[in-house]
């Protein structure tokens, strides 16, 4: 099977849109790109069965958030609610912080443990990249409510691969950031985030959140 022309972009993930193409487990897959500069993200998670391939392009990308919603993330599925009984349990998104500096995943969330309905275990990683490239950021990780956890600082290209305990994250001011995010579920595709106690009750307070806990499917 051939997908041809996929990926539009120009010179960075500002400019235009993603698009891909998904390989079942245990198959060959070949890439041709058609500039030296290209830039490929590989994402994959554990699957016991095989599935058919298929393309994403523009049209299929599933988007939220936005300038106005003032939530401070824009969020792009590439393997989203449109792909739910085709990829297994892989969720492949694009997040977005909207204006020049700001927090994005807050309130603080976890997703490290499986305690149905409350939370499922999903593995993730982050890439990001920076508006201008030289802007960097924070990556806070707490393993618990109300205790001292981990930072980490961010800059264009980094990779954090979450473990466990809450992590929002930040840019910043004068800097617009990306991030280039895979989540593998343990049993299940749909996200379930269990929301740090202590800041819970801002889900009331921030426009887009429950839209965003909605579509995470």
């Amino acid at each position: 099977m051939r997908f041809a022309h996929l990926g539009n972009r120009g010179e960075d993930v500002w400019d235009g849109e993603p698009e891909g193409a998904y390989v079942p487990s245990g198959a060959r897959a070949q890439m041709v790109c058609v500039s030296e500069t290209a830039e490929v993200f590989v994402a994959g998670a554990k699957y016991d069965k095989v599935l058919d391939p298929f393309d994403v392009r523009e049209h299929d990308l599933v988007q939220y958030g936005s300038d106005d919603t003032k939530t401070h993330r824009k969020i792009k599925h590439i393997l989203g609610q449109k792909q739910h009984d085709k990829v297994g349990r892989l969720l492949v998104s694009e997040l977005f912080t909207v204006g020049q500096g700001g927090w994005s995943g807050f309130p603080s969330h976890k997703h490290d443990t499986n305690r149905l309905p409350d939370e499922t275990r999903h593995d993730e990683t982050y890439n990001f990249r920076f508006k201008p490239n030289w802007g960097s950021g924070l990556q806070m990780l707490q393993r618990e409510d109300n205790e001292p956890g981990d930072a980490y600082h961010i800059v264009d290209g980094s990779t954090i691969c979450i473990d466990k305990g809450y992590h929002p994250c930040c840019v910043l001011p004068g800097y617009e950031m990306y991030y280039f995010t895979i989540l593998g579920g343990l049993t299940q595709r749909s996200l379930v985030q269990y929301f740090q106690p202590t800041h819970a009750y801002q889900i009331e307070t921030i426009p887009g959140i429950k839209d965003m806990i909605a579509k995470f499917k």
